[in-house]
């Protein structure tokens, strides 16, 4: 991810690269060492696995592992070294200031204060070590960069392996055909975005007409597209425009509901019934992800975004559309835990992706909800028949 993926208020600062000329090999190796560490202690707290499951992981285990445990949980945009030296300085200045009252956070400090309280619970010993590391910038530098690669690396897997699945997810009937046909692997993506009457359809925001002159004003620049605006594939198909209640059926769109299920249970589910699980564990199980959140579901938006237009690489601007920011607007709807709607959006993914809306709600994975025992009623039925009888 280049420099340009930096929330909007931040400012420039260099790329996070190892400085090599400072961090000798062995130490490269102390770093990598700890992380693995890391992964090895967080393995153990989790559900034992199939012995299959259990080689397949020891493959995999890397330093960037931790990283896509992170990646589909929280901000996209900021480096993991922005958000450990922040988390370093907040802990500091939490023990300094411990007797007096704190200056109120800046809506940047929120945000990056959440992203380090989620790497700390994420990745064992992670504040004790980084903390131990305060002082030694270099090495910090290069853990936060191997884990950084591996945000980057679960984001392009997700994006590449959903951009090949989303034109099966366009149409509300899977089993209709798309005219023209889209292609699912293609070195260009021109015959999606506003080129492609079904993709322009659900990338034209919800305000403006559905027809191909929108389609063309935009392709001419002579409508903007930003991310103020809703699109259209965050509502349901044939969904109309009300002013008055711009927010009715709000993140209900089809392609959501299958692209959640697509990154977070795989693709061989994104189109079964709700909670249906096939083949291998999914992003959700290997990340310890039992409830979808305001966050998950930006991060599903966003790349739903991106894999319907006609972009050939990630970048965090697609003309005047930023990513960051609409990724932000959605985390901001969904953020309120008062909020009934709120809730209502989030219950409705975890129906959608988990098959409840409550996923805690018992070992079952049902809500705990008291139903009439039939069996109980049957006994009942047949004791008062004997009691009949007996008259």
């Amino acid at each position: 991810m280049s420099s340009s993926n930096r929330l909007p208020s931040e400012p420039p600062r260099p790329e996070i690269e190892p400085p090599e000329s400072v961090l000798d090999p062995a130490m490269q190796t102390a770093v990598k060492n700890f992380i693995t560490l890391a992964l090895e202690n967080r393995s153990k707290k989790q559900k034992r696995k199939s012995s299959d499951d259990a080689v397949e992981g020891d493959s995999e285990k890397s330093v960037h592992k931790l990283g896509r445990f992170y990646s589909r949980q929280d901000d996209p945009f900021s480096r993991i070294d922005t958000i450990v030296n922040f988390g370093i300085q907040h802990e500091v200045a939490d023990d300094e200031e411990s007797n007096t009252e704190a200056p109120p956070l800046s809506i940047r400090e929120t945000r990056l204060l959440r992203s380090w309280k989620l790497l700390c619970s994420i990745i064992p010993n992670f504040l004790t070590e980084m903390l131990a590391l305060s002082d030694n910038r270099p090495v910090r530098k290069a853990m936060c960069q191997e884990i950084y690669k591996g945000v980057t690396a679960a984001r392009a897997d997700d994006s590449s392996s959903l951009r090949g699945w989303i034109p099966a997810y366009i149409l509300l009937d899977p089993k209709e055909a798309l005219i023209p046909p889209i292609q699912a692997k293609a070195r260009h993506y021109n015959d999606r975005g506003f080129h492609h009457p079904a993709t322009a359809s659900l990338l034209c925001p919800l305000k403006y007409p559905d027809t191909p002159e929108t389609y063309n004003s935009i392709k001419a620049g002579k409508l903007s597209v930003t991310a103020t605006l809703l699109p259209r594939f965050l509502f349901p198909d044939k969904t109309v425009y009300d002013p008055m209640d711009i927010s009715k059926d709000l993140l209900s769109g089809h392609v959501m509901f299958r692209a959640a299920k697509h990154i977070f249970q795989g693709p061989s589910s994104a189109l079964e019934e709700p909670g249906a699980h096939r083949g291998k564990q999914g992003n959700a199980a290997l990340s310890g992800i039992t409830s979808m959140t305001p966050y998950t579901i930006a991060y599903v938006a966003m790349q739903v975004r991106f894999c319907l237009s006609s972009t050939g690489s990630w970048a965090a601007k697609d003309g005047a559309f930023s990513y960051a920011e609409f990724y932000w607007h959605i985390v901001g709807l969904l953020d309120d835990d008062e909020d009934e709607e709120c809730t209502d959006i989030i219950n409705l993914y975890n129906h959608h992706v988990f098959g409840t809306a409550n996923p805690h709600g018992d070992a079952n994975g049902t809500d705990a909800i008291e139903v009439e025992n039939e069996y109980d009623v049957i006994k009942s039925q047949r004791a008062g028949k004997r009691a009949r009888r007996s008259l």
